[in-house]
């Protein structure tokens, strides 16, 4: 499995479209990247000195439960906090190229396993009132049993690849939009190593209304593996590249 992805990461990425650097930002938006960042595809980029994937997306929803923390535009944006087009299997391979490993997806049969991979420290940054932003997206889901912000980060689960009986053509799950989830799904890119249902009655996180932007706000996403820590000693926030 990890061998077939790695080279559909391989393919994909040497048939990325290139972005103009210089391209004006759309309206009432802070961001322009990087000209050392390499353009993967539509609204994703590789910082090759950082080894950071970067991401643009729009807030899908500002206040609800939730299963995703980003989700493919067109998809599931009633249940996730931000939709971008960046395409799932490119996420993929950026991923790779910063180091990450994946590991394996949600396992609910013979007996339920949770994801496992690298983790990967997610920030967020955007623009409010003029000044520019940044958390780590953790604080903007809520675990409902605590009142706090989630406490563990996402993991490099890898979503699955699989033929289709009919056509024969290889398809990639997570082109169906489960990038990156807070509810277990098989077809997840990234998702939380441990338990977290799905079923409506049973969903754990929710949006923080009072710290996660207004719908539609453009928002910035830089992902790169955390680098692990001492024991006993506290993650830090990642830092976004300098621009």
């Amino acid at each position: 499995m990890l061998a077939a992805l790695t080279l559909l990461s391989a393919l994909v990425l040497a048939t990325a479209p290139a972005q103009d650097p210089e391209a004006p930002p759309p309206p009432n938006d802070h961001f322009k990247p990087d000209p050392a960042w390499k353009a993967l595809g539509q609204d994703i980029w590789f910082d090759p000195k950082g080894k950071v994937l970067i991401l643009r997306a729009r807030v899908a929803l500002q206040d609800g439960a939730l299963e995703h923390l980003i989700c493919r535009k067109g998809t599931k944006e009633h249940e996730s906090v931000l939709a971008t087009e960046a395409p799932a299997r490119i996420i993929h391979a950026g991923l790779l190229l910063t180091g990450a490993t994946p590991g394996h997806p949600v396992r609910f049969q013979p007996a339920f396993e949770p994801p496992t991979g690298t983790p990967i420290a997610i920030e967020v940054e955007w623009l409010k009132d003029g000044k520019l932003q940044k958390t780590e997206a953790r604080e903007w889901v809520k675990d409902q049993a605590t009142g706090t912000a989630l406490a563990r980060d996402w993991v490099f689960a890898g979503s699955e690849l699989f033929e289709d009986p009919r056509t024969k053509t290889m398809i990639y799950a997570a082109d169906d939009g489960d990038l990156v989830t807070v509810a277990n799904f098989p077809a997840s890119i990234l998702d939380l190593p441990f338990r977290s249902s799905a079923n409506d009655a049973d969903r754990t996180y929710l949006a923080r209304a009072d710290r996660v932007p207004v719908r539609g706000t453009p928002v910035t996403v830089y992902l790169r593996p955390r680098v692990a820590e001492p024991a006993g000693n506290a993650q830090p926030a990642p830092a976004a590249p300098n621009r």
